[in-house]
């Protein structure tokens, strides 16, 4: 056996998760049978011997359904496609996706939109409000409902699927997906078969550093057909490629990040089954992934590095129990976040703010922050729906989540020295804690009325309420309240015209957390918008198939996120928005050597009404949503081919085009359009599988998101600092699968 030769992350007197991995292939390779080889599993270039394309199942409505019955728009990705292709990380993941929007951050800061839903494109203009896309990691909600803490960045290796859900999803997901939602679905443990993986590679990325991934996977049966444990462990380096001038550091956006996964699935009767997970993961970032003052070069100066400490866990138990022709779930889920922030803020505050109130600080050179966000999240999910669909099939449940969060922010100017304004440099303090609670009841049907035709329906009736304390400085506790309830309707129906063509159209809502501001005590109301939706789906073979949609969202009461006079995020409700596209997706399988998918995404989303931002600027009505490309474009395909050596050989490329997109809502700001090329090539035997494989090949310049600040005293209105988070350089990658 070969085994690239890689450095890897340790920290003192602690198991690594490469050692675990290591630990159990030794133990597995002692005690187990060889099993076959399972290389990238369905979506890989030695699967499928058959000319046509594949059946998709999804489980986006909470029950099994194939893809193209569905009366919606679900992009479903494999993960040993995503394997298959390299994915190592969200970047990697949603550009397969277009009509999402990955806005790039610091470590797990990343913001999502689908459809032009959203109205920031960095998470550091987001302090309070809920997030418009919702994430869920097994069904596990993980967008936070009030104060914004993280959003993860799970790593692709050994997952069933993720799927992104189109437009809102309040009827059956609840708060979290005003937008749309993202899933992501682990492997399940195998009761019967013993199987081991291991996928180790190195990267090295162009003008920055170079990088690693270690990732094992063991499925252990422990009672044939009753209990088997499935053990993941990933571990990534990310090379860096941002040097900051001042400090001397290079490749400042260096990443690292650990997880590790335990599956426990239990099948003690044929009519029950329990699975338990429980998820940990590290993520790492000794400097802030932005570049200024220009988006063409890979640099930033600032007197300070930043760092990031990421860390979340997660425990879930599901039991399905089918009884009496019903089939009983209870989903129970416990989550802790923590996400500790320093940055150096020296662009924001110096020397703009550091006149604040005619006091001058001439000795000051920087300004610090320093973030501490803390949450725990319970959820409690039961459904209840017939064990065989008939000509009806529906389902009914009831929703709990009680998340607890604690945020504190401390604004340091060393050098001040000043006793009365800022005591112990202490620019500002400030400590929130509070309670999200969100109950809801849902119902969702589908009514085949004839065999060609079906209608849907479905609703949420849901209550929140928001609690929490606030302290400045030290000082005694405020106290802040709010609650909403309401209901979010979903309606569709689909006609199944001939084998080859069918249609369907649908209606659904989204809402979102309302909540007061902590500076002013402003309340803000939650949002709520509809989406409306009509479809065609076309597969005139077995080798190739046509997806049409077209959409438009009508957005009430938006939730905008601005920073007032004296730089403090203020959220407020403007009047209104209006998001209407056309999104199409192309599979073709002419030959068995060969597969090609394109998928395409235009997207008009716009202000309906004019307001003015707590910074005073004036936002006319057909301004564009932050983040959103009018156009987006993904095509990607694979050949397989007989390769040297008794081999089976694949090679697979990427094309991605992302149009052009404002930066900020009260900005100017445009990020250019981009286009990025990957290749890979790979070489599989029996077990192993050796890959070669340049990303952005052209080593284009793109920008996935930027930040605009404004001067408040020295030049009002004028721009003070402006920061971009560029797309990754050109990367080389190596990497060696070994399959048992």
């Amino acid at each position: 056996m070969v085994l690239i030769s890689t450095s890897f992350y340790r920290s003192p007197h602690r198991l690594t998760p490469t050692a675990v991995a290591l630990a159990a292939w030794m133990a597995f390779m002692a005690t187990s049978p060889p099993a076959t080889a399972q290389t990238a599993a369905d979506d890989s270039p030695k699967a499928s011997a058959t000319l046509e394309l594949p059946v998709v199942e999804i489980t986006s409505a909470k029950r099994k359904q194939k893809q193209s019955e569905l009366a919606g728009t679900v992009t479903a990705l494999s993960g040993a496609k995503l394997e298959q292709l390299g994915a190592v990380d969200a970047e990697d993941v949603f550009k397969l996706a277009p009509g999402v929007q990955f806005n790039k951050g610091n470590a797990d800061g990343a913001l999502y939109s689908i459809r032009g839903i959203g109205t920031n494109t960095t998470s550091d203009n987001v302090i309070f409000g809920q997030a418009p896309t919702g994430i869920y990691i097994e069904d596990i909600p993980f967008t936070d409902p009030y104060v914004y803490i993280s959003s993860p960045d799970v790593a692709p290796f050994d997952l069933e699927r993720v799927e992104v859900l189109r437009g809102p999803q309040g009827a059956l997901y609840g708060s979290s997906s005003l937008g749309g939602a993202v899933r992501y679905l682990f492997a399940k443990p195998d009761l019967r078969q013993t199987q081991f993986s291991l996928l180790t590679g190195i990267s090295s990325v162009s003008g920055g550093g170079n990088g690693h991934t270690v990732n094992a996977m063991a499925n252990m049966p422990l009672s044939a057909g009753v209990a088997a444990l499935r053990v993941v462990v990933t571990e990534r380096k990310d090379p860096g490629y941002v040097d900051n001038l001042k400090t001397g550091r290079k490749d400042i956006n260096t990443g690292k990040a650990e997880a590790a996964r335990l599956i426990l699935a239990l099948k003690p009767m044929s009519n029950l089954d329990i699975t338990a997970t429980y998820m940990r993961q590290h993520s790492q970032q000794d400097g802030d992934g932005g570049v200024a003052p220009s988006p063409d070069r890979l640099t930033v100066s600032a007197p300070s590095d930043a760092r990031i400490d990421s860390k979340l866990d997660l425990g879930t138990v599901q039991a399905n129990w089918d009884i009496a022709g019903f089939k009983l779930t209870s989903l129970t889920g416990y989550q802790t976040k923590r996400r500790d922030q320093d940055a150096d803020i020296s662009y924001f505050l110096v020397p703009d703010y550091t006149i604040y109130g005619g006091v001058n600080y001439p000795q000051v050179d920087r300004a610090l922050n320093f973030e501490r966000r803390h949450s725990n999240s319970f959820t409690q999910e039961f459904r209840i729906a017939p064990t065989t669909a008939g000509d009806l099939s529906w389902l009914v449940g009831a929703f709990h989540q009680r998340a607890n969060f604690f945020r504190t922010q401390l604004v340091t100017l060393p050098g001040a020295n000043d006793p009365v304004n800022t005591p112990d440099d202490i620019y500002f303090e400030t400590l929130r804690r509070g309670q999200a609670v969100e109950n809801s009841l849902f119902v969702d049907l589908d009514w085949k009325v004839t065999p060609q035709w079906t209608v849907g329906a479905g609703a949420r009736w849901f209550k929140t309420k928001v609690e929490f304390e606030r302290s400045n400085y030290g000082g005694p506790f405020t106290t802040f309240k709010d609650a909403d309830k309401g209901t979010t309707p979903k309606l569709s129906t689909r006609y199944q015209f001939t084998p080859e063509i069918a249609a369907y159209a649908t209606a659904s809502r989204g809402y979102r957390f309302g909540g007061i501001n902590t500076v002013g005590s402003l309340p803000y109301k939650s949002d709520s918008l509809w989406n409306y939706e009509a479809g065609l789906r076309l597969q005139p073979s077995r080798t190739l198939s046509l997806d049409l949609s077209a959409f438009t969202l009508d957005w009430k009461d938006i939730q905008v996120s601005s920073s007032n006079a004296d730089g403090f995020i203020i959220v407020s409700n403007v009047a209104g928005a209006r998001s209407n596209g056309l999104e199409a997706t192309l599979g073709w399988r002419p030959a068995q050597a060969f597969n090609l998918n394109a998928a395409v995404a235009l997207t008009d989303a716009k202000i309906k009404a004019p307001f003015v931002s707590a910074n005073g600027r004036n936002i006319d009505p057909g301004t564009r949503l932050a983040g959103v490309a009018r156009f987006q474009g993904t095509v990607d395909a694979s050949y397989r081919f007989a390769g040297p050596l008794e081999s089976s050989g694949s090679f697979s490329t990427v094309l991605q085009y992302v149009g052009a997109r404002k930066a900020q809502l009260d900005a100017d700001l445009e990020l250019p359009a981009y286009t990025t090329v990957d290749l890979r090539l790979a070489f599989a035997w029996s077990n192993w599988e050796l890959t070669a494989s340049v990303q952005n090949l052209a080593d284009k310049r793109g920008q996935s998101s930027a930040m605009v600040n404004y001067s408040t005293y020295l030049n009002p209105g004028a721009i003070n600092y402006q920061q971009w988070y560029p797309i990754r350089p050109r990367t080389l990658g190596l990497s060696l699968r070994y399959d048992y």
